[in-house]
């Protein structure tokens, strides 16, 4: 083939295909990175946040059923209006949690979740009021009877509900980050394929169309050497349609002239 193509012609297709591989790696290399710039915004935007959001949610029920038992179990029949305030301000923030969770849930499977633990928050804060409510009333015997057997069954309940959701995201996010650590080593592979297809390339073209310039150009010299040495018997075969092909060309008719 490289005899029947000029020099020219040969270094442009060399350099292009060169230039081809190292636009491809580097086109890659650019659509990979937006891609995992992409996934780590959707995770902080979305995963992130939610398992942000239901943590600071589970710790305020946490601390919720802790003052709830604490007043349950204390002889203090005061603590009930000293928490009064505090009590309402958890439950208030805590539906603010809720509302803010809400519209970040995109699956079934998630709002199903929700609706579940709902459910569960209702029955938890019936039971609370209740146990509330006894204490009040300042009968112990019944305040116990309640928070052994309506409120910490709820309670347990409630935090195990909020306990999954917190698991579904955090396992959200680990799936986020494990896709964007395999992306990276699929790219990291694929630039280094690339790469050293790359160099291969250059240096196999490299080496052909030097070859395809030294052999032909070294015959031409010792043509030329012949011809000036005196010796006009050189046989001339068929010349190849490039450069060097011109040369011998020239070099031939040159030969006849001198004939």
């Amino acid at each position: 083939m490289f005899p029947n193509v000029r020099i020219g012609s040969r270094l442009a297709i060399a350099f292009a295909i060169v230039l081809v591989l190292s636009i491809v790696s580097t086109a890659y290399a650019i659509i990979a990175a937006r891609d995992n710039a992409r996934a780590t915004e959707l995770m902080m935007a979305q995963p992130l946040s939610k398992e942000r959001l239901v943590s600071d949610w589970y710790v305020m029920v946490f601390a919720a059923v802790g003052r709830t038992a604490l007043i349950a179990r204390s002889s203090d029949d005061a603590l009930s209006s000293t928490f009064a305030g505090t009590i309402s301000e958890g439950v208030k923030r805590s539906t603010a949690l809720i509302k803010q969770i809400e519209p970040l849930l995109t699956s079934d499977e998630e709002k199903a979740m929700m609706k579940s633990i709902q459910a569960l928050r209702a029955t938890f804060q019936v039971a609370k009021e209740q146990v509330m409510a006894s204490k009040k009333q300042g009968d112990p015997a019944v305040t116990e009877q309640l928070f052994n057997s309506t409120f910490t069954p709820a309670a347990a309940a409630y935090e195990r509900g909020i306990q999954d959701m917190l698991a579904m995201q955090r396992k959200a996010i680990d799936d986020t980050a494990l896709a964007i650590d395999k992306a990276n080593t699929r790219t990291i592979q694929l630039l280094l394929v690339l790469g050293t297809l790359a160099v291969l390339t250059g240096a196999v073209c490299a080496f052909l169309i030097t070859r395809s310039i030294t052999v032909p150009l070294k015959a031409a010299v010792a043509v030329a050497g012949t011809v000036a040495s005196g010796d006009l018997t050189t046989e001339f075969g068929p010349a190849s349609r490039d450069e060097i092909g011109d040369l011998m060309r020239a070099l031939h008719a040159m030969n006849d002239s001198l004939t």
